[in-house]
């Protein structure tokens, strides 16, 4: 087992909060080595911006022998930009910064250079006004890597995993399919038993439809798609159970794991439960990424009013994995 995983921070949007939250780092003591990949002088500018006596080490991303660090110290990857921020206006010249941390942080997780990477908050119409085709962190990271991504938020006693994501609700039904249940039950179990130590996890499916269609009263998908695909996982030993209603699944205590049909259904659950304390992880990926639970809360960047809670759950978490997938 590796004694210090090696964990990269692409903080995201300069703009936001995503730069604010670092300086708590110093605050608590991480069995792992920590780089920031982002921009030197924008740090420092914000560092005295917010009174952060804080103490900002360059090193470079390739460099095996990373410093001990002392009270203060955070490392940092510099990404050289002379950009001004406007603190609380995202804008589209910081867009080629944010994607080169992003690229370097993902390439080095690939090439297993570092063992997690972990992401701060981004303003995706930035993004996508610059030109990526970013419909969020899960998507974009995957088209990086490869393999079929799932995201997973979860808290101390709560997990749940959206079959859909950043799509618009119109055009969730027609991307609610047999094979796509049953090939996200089959990546979640795997990831559920190596990243997390559940073996067979227990997994609730959500309905799509009011009272889970009520026998196809109210929708037929869950009578003619989900219903069929959690009966054929169970005969392959899968430990999968519904579909159940969505204004029930919640309050049951008896699953390891919720798979949401879509995006809204769960994430207003699960971030009124335990917002802060979220992270945000995506399965299905060959390497480890976690994330925030939060936006770039551009309204009070630079104010000294962020909680930097779910950063630091976030890596803790990348931490975790990385420990179990080594035993």
């Amino acid at each position: 087992m590796k004694k210090y995983p090696k964990i990269l921070i692409s903080p995201g949007d300069p703009s936001g909060i995503g730069y604010d939250i670092l300086f708590d780092l110093t605050k608590k003591k991480f069995p792992a080595h920590i780089v920031i990949v982002a921009s030197y002088d924008k740090l420092k500018e914000r560092s005295e911006l917010l009174r952060k006596k804080i103490n900002l080490i360059k090193i470079d991303i390739k460099q095996d022998n990373l410093p001990k660090l002392k009270k203060n110290d955070l490392l940092i990857h510099d990404i050289p930009s002379r950009k001004k921020v406007d603190i609380g206006s995202p804008s589209i010249k910081h867009a080629p910064m944010i994607i080169e941390s992003l690229n370097l942080c993902i390439e080095y997780c690939i090439s297993k250079e570092y063992d997690a990477m972990v992401t701060g908050p981004v303003q995706k119409n930035i993004l996508l006004e610059y030109g990526e085709k970013f419909s969020g962190h899960t998507e974009y990271i995957a088209t990086k890597t490869g393999g079929t991504p799932i995201m997973m938020l979860h808290s101390k006693n709560l997990k749940i995993a959206l079959l859909t994501t950043h799509v618009p609700l119109k055009k969730v039904p027609n991307l609610i399919t047999g094979e796509r249940i049953k090939n996200y039950v089959e990546i979640i179990s795997s990831d559920l038993n190596e990243k997390f130590g559940i073996k067979k996890p227990r997994i609730n499916v959500c309905g799509l439809n009011p009272h889970a269609g009520e026998e196809g009263y109210i929708g037929k998908e869950e009578k003619e798609i989900i219903s069929p695909a959690i009966k054929d996982l169970k005969k392959r030993g899968y430990n999968v159970f519904g579909p159940y209603s969505a204004d029930t699944i919640f309050a049951r205590d008896d699953a390891d794991l919720i798979l949401a049909m879509y995006h809204d259904q769960a994430l207003p659950v699960i971030k009124t439960l335990g917002f802060g304390s979220i992270v945000n992880t995506t399965l299905g990926l060959p390497i480890v990424r976690t994330s925030v639970d939060h936006g770039t809360a551009i309204d009070i960047a630079g104010t000294n009013k962020a909680d930097s809670s779910s950063l630091i759950a976030a890596i803790q978490a990348s931490i975790n994995i990385v420990k179990s997938k080594n035993v």
